[in-house]
């Protein structure tokens, strides 16, 4: 606080003047603090009561002291100082190492192989495999890339050579076809197999072939086994003898579909031929339909392989598996048709089969019996056939392809054992005329002839009967000889005989002993 000098009245100590008389305020100066003193001990001050002349008469005390007078300090300017910037301290700096370019160029391909199904991949993986050893030698980066790249074309590589080795009997098979022309062929043949092993179409091939099946008209039995094995025998009977062997290729869907009409188009099916077939029939879709090949390499007649060469039999056709399983199939080599069904299924057909079989061995009997001159020579055939002597060599029974169509009215098949030729006498079940005859010889010749490149016909007699003679020789040098031969009762005779060089003897045995009414 201030005190006025004149009347005595506090003021602010910032007023200049004194808010009770008006009268000026003296300035205060500034206070030096004292350095620290040993504390004195305060003196008890006598105070008196001062009268203050003011407007309102009142009193101050005041203490009674002297004032000690108080030397003012000399204020000290300030100036300011300039702002001192600190001096950045460099150092040279030191060149980073480039990545190695084997690491890079091995990253490089590798990802380039993603996208063109690993063309690059070898070349990313050695160059990375490079790279790696590169990078530690001369201790530059980029290890990490080369490893990126080790593992990226490693796997597709090893994906690659997984499909090729499943995929490896088709890309070889086409190959020896002539069905390879560009890398695209070899792909599309790696893609069918990789969606061969796909487990719902594994699981379809596998309704097939863990079933054994027994053709419904002929029962000749075909079983599948490991490694794609099979054996086709004769006769669903006896299957210690008369089967053939080999490997066995299953397709079904759009694959079996794509090698019937691209792979073996030289058959002449085609998709809209298919298209067909499943449009006029209720039981049949494009996922049920199979192609199934058989790679004979052996005919297994007397304990012993009779063919030495390997052959394919190509079937198409389609499998169901409800309400009963059923496996419908066309021979394209021979255009014949064939139902099999679960072995166990055929057992409920077996007792009406086996009444058939012996009311038919009754009746070749009888007329066997009849006609035989020599007791010791067996015949075989019925009155409605016709009958042939077999007077040289071993015979067997015979289950051709064709019995099975429902075309003849009565077949029967011998083989002989040791020379594997094979006898047909059949009679068709249609009347025909004479012109229908000669119709039926000319396409025969002219199918022949496209097949096998050469075909012969002409006139003759058989039995005492006018007939056409086809014949036709194949590239392994077996002769096929076919008569025609119209009966008195319009019935068409169909008799064959296949051998080879070595077997004429069997033709001139057919021609010789042949016998109708």
């Amino acid at each position: 606080m201030s005190v006025c000098p004149n009347c005595g009245a506090a003021n602010n100590d910032y007023s200049k003047f004194c808010t009770s008389c008006g009268g000026p305020l003296p300035v205060a100066q500034p206070v030096q603090q004292p350095v620290q003193q040993p504390v004195q001990q305060p003196v008890q001050q006598t105070v008196q009561s001062v009268p203050i002349q003011s407007a309102q008469n009142q009193y101050w005390q005041q203490p009674q002291q002297q004032a000690v007078p108080v030397q003012p300090v000399q204020a000290v300017p300030i100036v300011p100082t300039q702002p001192v910037y600190a001096t950045p301290i460099t150092q040279p700096v030191q060149n980073r190492p480039k990545n190695n370019g084997m690491c890079q160029a091995g990253f490089v391909l590798s990802i380039i192989g993603i996208f063109t199904m690993g063309i690059t991949c070898p070349l990313g993986f050695l160059f990375s495999l490079i790279g790696i050893f590169s990078a530690s030698k001369k201790k530059q980066p980029g290890k990490g890339k080369a490893i990126a790249g080790l593992i990226i074309s490693g796997i597709i590589i090893l994906s690659l050579a997984t499909c090729i080795g499943i995929a490896w009997s088709d890309i070889k098979r086409d190959f020896e076809a002539g069905n390879i022309s560009s890398i695209d062929d070899i792909f599309s043949d790696i893609d069918d197999a990789s969606e061969r092993y796909d487990g719902t179409y594994n699981n379809k091939v596998k309704k097939v072939t863990d079933e054994k099946w027994i053709e419904t008209n002929s029962g000749s039995y075909l079983t599948f086994g490991k490694k794609n094995s099979f054996k086709y025998y004769m006769t669903y009977e006896d299957t210690s003898d008369n089967y053939y062997t080999g490997t066995y290729r299953l397709y079904f869907g759009e694959d079996a579909i794509k090698q019937i009409t691209n792979k073996y188009k030289e058959y002449g099916v085609t998709k809209s031929e298919i298209d067909d077939l499943i449009k006029n029939n209720s039981v049949i879709t494009r996922d049920n339909i199979v192609f199934l090949v058989l790679e004979n390499d052996g005919q297994w007649m007397g304990g012993k392989n009779v063919k030495d060469e390997k052959w394919e039999s190509p079937y198409y056709g389609f499998f169901v598996s409800s309400p009963n399983k059923e496996l419908a199939l066309v021979n394209m080599n021979a255009a014949t048709y064939f139902t099999f069904v679960p072995e166990d299924d055929y057992e409920k057909l077996t007792t009406a089969t086996r009444s058939t079989t012996a009311a038919t061995v009754d009746e070749t009997t009888e007329q066997t019996t009849a006609e035989t001159l020599d007791p010791s020579v067996e015949t075989f055939g019925d009155s409605k056939t016709g009958t042939i002597a077999l007077t040289q060599g071993t015979w067997g029974s015979w289950t051709d392809a064709s019995y099975s169509n429902g075309q003849f009215e009565s077949a029967y098949g011998r083989i002989n054992l040791k020379t594997a030729t094979i006898i047909n006498n059949c009679v068709y079940k249609q009347d025909y005329n004479g012109s229908a005859v000669k119709t039926l010889a000319d396409g025969l010749k002219k199918n022949l002839k496209d097949s096998n490149g050469n075909a012969e016909l002409k006139t003759t007699t058989l039995g005492g009967y006018g007939a056409y003679e086809i014949s036709s020789k194949y590239s392994d040098g077996t002769t096929l000889v076919v008569w025609l031969m119209l009966d008195n009762n319009n019935k068409l005779h169909y008799i064959t005989v296949e051998y080879k060089e070595n077997d004429v003897a069997s033709y001139d045995m057919v021609k010789s002993t042949y016998k109708f009414g």
